[in-house]
This record gives structure tokens, C-alpha cells and sequence, in this order.
């Protein structure tokens, strides 16, 4: 089996979110990695504002340890263990900067973390509580899409 195709295997099992990795799967036979990365953010591109909310709601928030009982959650912890690694200050104060992003926007603070340092990351999401709805649905699909860019190329690693 030619690896884009194994790829979109591995991405309906270890994404899990609604119908993207369905969607994704039927796009196939992909002719090359590019192509399956372009469809995946083509289909997160097209997704309405409820759906893409309810994509991201079902992230883990920042902070909070996803475990490694699932492939994404492994790559969840990978990614952001400058925040996870932290002492329990920085988590307690993520915890809190969590909370109040759900309270005033009704769903998780998504960041694409890989790379990225507890400083940087609490330092975005303080900027962008501050944002509007409309701007951080915006900014909130641009992490999402860079997420979506990052696993799926981890996906065709894996499966060469």
C-alpha cells in the first residue's frame, strides 16, 4: 500500500474529531504527501465556525496532561511539554488562564505548541483574551490548521 494511503488510515484512527478524518479518508488515493496535507487543511478551511468550535472543544486544554493511551494524546504531550514540564505555579496559572478563555469565548484555547515555550505560549494566550470573538475564531482556526499541518506530516513519517 502506497504510504498517503496507509496516511489516511492512520489519520481515521488517531485523529478521532467528528467527520474530519472521514472526509479526509475519502478524498483518497492522494497522489503525494503535499496533496494530503492540502486536503486536510482544505477541509478544516471549509468547516463552518460551529463545526470548527466543536473541533477544538474537543482538544485537551493547555496544561492539562492528555496521557499516552492514544497517538494523538502522545503528540499532544510532546507538544506541549514546555507547559507540562513546568512546576506547579505555571500550571496552576495556566488552569486559571484556561478557564477564564472558556468563560469569555465558550471553548478551549487551541495553540499549535510544538516548539514553543510556557512563556510564549501564556504570553499568546494572554493576547488573545483580549481579542474579539471574531478575530479569535480566526486566529483559533489558524493554530488549528497549523495542527492539522504538523500531525499529518508526523503521520507520513510514521508510516514510511
Amino acid at each position: 500500500m502506497r504510504p498517503v494511503m496507509r496516511c489516511a488510515r492512520a489519520a481515521r484512527r488517531g485523529a478521532g474529531r467528528g467527520n474530519w478524518p472521514r472526509e479526509l479518508a475519502a478524498r483518497r488515493p492522494f497522489p503525494s504527501a503535499s496533496a494530503l496535507i492540502d486536503a486536510g487543511t482544505s477541509l478544516l478551511d471549509g468547516m463552518t465556525d460551529a463545526e470548527l468550535v466543536e473541533v477544538i472543544s474537543r482538544h485537551d486544554p493547555i496544561g492539562i496532561d492528555p496521557g499516552e493511551d492514544r497517538l494523538t494524546g502522545r503528540w499532544s504531550r510532546q507538544e506541549q511539554s514546555g507547559v507540562l514540564d513546568g512546576d506547579a505555579a505555571v500550571r496552576a496559572e495556566f488552569a486559571e488562564l484556561n478557564r477564564r478563555y472558556r468563560e469569555r469565548f465558550g471553548y478551549v484555547y487551541l495553540v499549535c505548541a510544538a516548539g514553543r515555550s510556557a512563556a510564549g505560549i501564556r504570553d499568546d494566550l494572554v493576547r488573545r483574551l483580549r481579542q474579539d470573538e471574531e478575530g479569535e475564531l480566526r486566529t483559533a482556526r489558524a493554530e488549528l490548521r497549523g495542527i492539522v499541518e504538523l500531525r499529518l506530516g508526523r503521520i507520513l513519517e510514521a508510516v514510511r
